[in-house]
């Protein structure tokens, strides 16, 4: 009977850290063209209505996937690199969403690491750029280095 009145707990104390931006896969290989999803749950009960999301230094974006329901705003430098996006739209509380793009990594590194922020309808704003671990992570990717092609 212990062992039941527990596991309700346990899970609802395991479920905020699990929950945070994230991005999708979580390892690829170094120089390789990727999809890449920007996982974004609404942890709040209030609706996210924008997520701005910096794209790692080397990650070269091609293109942003069509999101119905949110609008894209590419973000660049003064060359006019690509640096990241901002997505304005709705998410309901207790819901996610994914904001996929088409990007070459880069050929040398062992991560990729990209901050979000996360802007809440109450005006709340979570910085998702803090270290493993934290409270707020930075969404991370391992690089893998590329297996030479036999010649």
């Amino acid at each position: 009977m212990t062992r039941l009145s527990i596991l309700p707990v346990a899970l609802a104390l395991a479920t905020p850290a699990a929950a945070h931006v994230s991005v999708w896969p979580k390892e690829s290989v170094q120089g390789a063209r990727e999809k890449y999803e920007i996982r974004v749950p609404s942890e709040k009960q209030a609706d996210t209505i924008a997520v701005e999301v910096r794209i790692p230094a080397g990650l070269k974006v091609s293109s942003f996937e069509q999101k119905p329901g949110w609008n894209t705003e590419v973000l660049r430098d003064s060359s006019g690199v690509i640096i990241g996006a901002r997505w304005t739209g709705r998410l309901a509380p207790q819901q996610f969403t994914e904001f996929g793009l088409l990007a070459a990594n880069p050929a040398t590194g062992s991560e990729l690491v990209w901050s979000a922020t996360q802007v809440y309808a109450d005006g709340t704003r979570i910085e998702w750029s803090g270290e493993s671990g934290s409270k707020a992570p930075a969404p991370r990717v391992a690089l893998k280095p590329a297996v030479p092609r036999p010649r």
